[in-house]
């Protein structure tokens, strides 16, 4: 039985398999999520978007942008705006700690920072484990919501985030 486990594993990649040879999870259907906490909330972004992470860099303000846009910064050649996560959602300004880091996304070759008060890990959602949003959402940027081991992470979407 063991062998026909592995020929099919490798024939299909999409499938893990535990020790009775069951199909635990379809792969296929899931993606790839960094996850990130703002202002208390656990956040999701579709790793298809993320370049890399900045834990510190100096940012420079500039005047006449909203407030959510903290500045720029000069990545290896490249300007990029800085925009404060927390505030683009319409949450007060609050101290922000060590762990406050940048996420550097591309969206349709465009590249912004989201500044998010800690990076958590990068995890995969199952197509199927994600939920709409409740018709009184309050967060307009969330494009759906799932749980996974007891925390519940809403699916930012980055399109939307950018308008």
């Amino acid at each position: 039985m063991m062998s026909q486990a592995n020929e099919i594993s490798q024939n299909n990649m999409d499938l893990y398999y535990n020790e009775d040879d069951q199909a635990l999870q379809a792969v296929s259907d899931s993606k790839k999520y960094l996850t990130f906490v703002s202002n208390g909330l656990g956040f999701a972004i579709a790793s298809d978007y993320v370049i890399e992470i900045i834990n510190e860099h100096s940012v420079t303000h500039l005047p006449r942008v909203p407030e959510y846009i903290k500045g720029i910064i000069n990545l290896r050649g490249q300007i990029i705006p800085i925009m404060d996560v927390r505030l683009r959602m319409g949450h007060p300004v609050s101290e922000y700690t060590k762990e406050a880091c940048v996420i550097v996304i591309s969206i349709n070759e465009i590249s912004i920072g989201l500044f998010v008060d800690k990076v958590l890990q990068m995890i995969d959602i199952a197509e199927g484990a994600i939920m709409d949003p409740p018709p009184n959402n309050q967060q307009e940027f969330v494009s759906g919501i799932t749980h996974l081991d007891e925390a519940v992470y809403l699916l930012l979407d980055c399109q939307l985030l950018l308008q």
